[in-house]
């Protein structure tokens, strides 16, 4: 049996493969082959052509496709509707076809089996939120391996997704940019944050401004929009000297901090509720990795507790995992290997030396690994990262200043798990994927600078070995030279961009980008050296 999950309609367009018995042969976002960030009102046709080469398997073979929505009850659905979704994921023969099956998931009940199954917890609580599903911000569900029930849920005028998207597009990122808008937060002044009149979510039922509980996420965010901005007023800095604007500050600040004690109520309410102190988040607010430190062990959140998230949960949904265990591995999209070679003409190319990589690093270089599969999810995990040893601190400055970016915004640290106890508390399952922030230690500030936010916090990926071999390599031969086990780890992108996919697309950012080096699987690629 084969299950492709997608996710289609709004954002973050993605596919996953499973067979009978849950295994993920592949799950990418589509953002990545047609490098549209987020793949707005987009068909997952490349993701889900990846999935099917993958398995060597054609859309015939498939008993079903799972779709993360229930789109019946949004707005009228006919078989011209699955005619149309079918030429476009398989081609104009799959049109009429009366196989694969479509099965319409509940988008919140994929977000929770995104999760829980990936968390290789036996039972949980399990704690959706985001902007919206069909008509509900925020849900709990119990879950064992008799599978999921719903406890309880909130509707669509409690969204916290949606007051936190209002700030980000009066900071003027745009809709889907809340990870700027966490990162301008720590810029607030303690004493200057006020919370704002979001519901409390394990209270009553009362909506902010009154509002009617199915009130439209448009008339949501307009709502909010209009009332932050007669509170606070306007902003009037552009993106890069927002830190600087004490409107800009105060209204980021605001913001998380309404988030972050709302997951603190909503935690508790989900263990009260489902009767385990085990929690699996999922959504796109379960994306603000600072409001997911400040949360209690044992606690688990995928790397795509985003949208892409809910085409591996109802593709589960069908074929859930038959053991329970840890997500093996976020390295399910494409192949380094696959696709033609790329186009290194001018460029010295020779085989890969981590001893020379080491060397380069502890001489300031800054560059990038690209290898094996790429990881699904907003993060690089090390096989499409960029690297660069984090100290001094101004090295955060050149890294920004290479990708595009603000240069108030933060970088995250990557190391081994036997040295990341003496950089910040332990993290649990939080630090395999980067979900969630630390503060760090006094070592941490000393061989990390340029990994450590204004907040004396950072955001930080453990390695346990086997899942990045490159940066592992490199941060054992660190190691070895008498250096600190950690870089600076980013991931490989323009400003703009998707994070890169291919080959071809990670020469492309080398060039670009003017990095110094990149590792693009067993070869080394450096730029040709000048003549004097």
């Amino acid at each position: 049996m084969w299950v492709l999950g997608i996710n289609w309609k709004w954002h973050d367009a993605a596919a996953a493969l499973v067979d009978g018995g849950g295994r993920v042969w592949s799950f990418a976002e589509e953002e990545r082959s047609t490098r549209v960030r987020h793949a707005w009102d987009t068909h997952a046709a490349g993701a889900a052509r990846l999935a099917l080469d993958t398995a060597g398997i054609t859309w015939r073979d498939l008993s079903a496709v799972a779709l993360g929505w229930d789109l019946p009850r949004m707005f009228p659905w006919d078989d011209s509707c699955r005619e149309r979704l079918y030429t476009a994921l398989f081609g104009a023969e799959a049109a009429r076809a009366t196989r694969p099956e479509l099965v319409f998931v509940d988008h919140h009940l994929a977000h929770a089996r995104s999760t829980f199954h990936a968390s290789g917890f036996e039972r949980a609580a399990v704690l959706v939120v985001d902007g919206s599903g069909e008509l509900d911000a925020m849900s709990v569900y119990s879950a064992d391996a008799a599978g999921l029930t719903l406890r309880r849920r909130w509707p669509r005028a409690h969204s916290l997704g949606a007051m936190y998207e209002a700030i980000t597009t009066l900071l003027g990122f745009g809709r889907l940019d809340a990870g700027k808008t966490m990162g301008l937060a720590p810029y607030g002044r303690p004493g200057d944050v006020p919370t704002l009149p979001a519901s409390d979510p394990a209270g009553d039922e009362r909506t902010p401004f009154g509002l009617p509980p199915t009130a439209g996420y448009p008339e949501l965010t307009d709502r909010w929009t209009r009332e932050l901005a007669g509170r606070f007023g306007a902003v009037v800095r552009p993106a890069p000297e927002l830190d600087r604007d004490p409107v800009a500050v105060r209204l980021a600040a605001s913001g998380q901090r309404t988030v972050e004690e709302a997951m603190r109520r909503l935690h508790g309410e989900a263990v009260r509720l489902a009767g385990s102190s085990h929690v699996c988040l999922a959504g796109g607010v379960a994306l603000n990795c600072v409001a997911n430190g400040l949360l209690p062990e044992p606690l688990y959140v995928p790397p795509f507790a985003h949208d892409a998230g809910v085409a591996v949960g109802a593709a589960w949904a069908l074929c859930p995992p038959a053991r329970r265990e840890l997500l093996p591995s976020p390295h399910l999209g494409a192949d380094l290997r696959a696709g033609r070679p790329p186009d290194t003409d001018g460029m010295r190319v020779t085989d890969l030396s981590l001893a020379a990589v080491v060397d380069l690093l502890a001489g300031g270089a800054i560059g990038a690994v690209v290898e094996g599969r790429s990881e699904v999810g907003p993060r690089a995990l090390g096989h499409r990262s960029i690297v660069a040893l984090p100290r001094p601190a101004g090295v955060r400055d050149r890294i920004n200043a290479l990708k595009g970016r603000e240069r108030w915004r933060p970088l995250a640290p990557v190391t081994l798990a036997g040295y990341a106890p003496r950089l910040w508390p332990g993290q649990g399952l939080r630090e395999r994927y980067m979900v969630g922030t630390a503060a760090v230690t006094n070592l941490a500030r000393e061989v990390m600078p340029a990994a450590v936010h204004v907040d004396g916090t950072t955001r930080p990926q453990s390695l346990h070995g086997g899942e990045s071999p490159v940066v592992e390599g490199l941060l054992r031969g660190l190691r070895d030279a008498g250096l600190p086990p950690v870089l600076v780890n980013t991931s490989c992108n323009g400003r703009g961009e998707p994070i890169v996919d291919t080959a071809a697309d990670a020469v492309r950012a080398f060039r670009e980008l003017g990095l110094d080096f990149l590792v693009l699987g067993d070869l080394l690629i450096r730029r040709p050296r000048r003549v004097s």
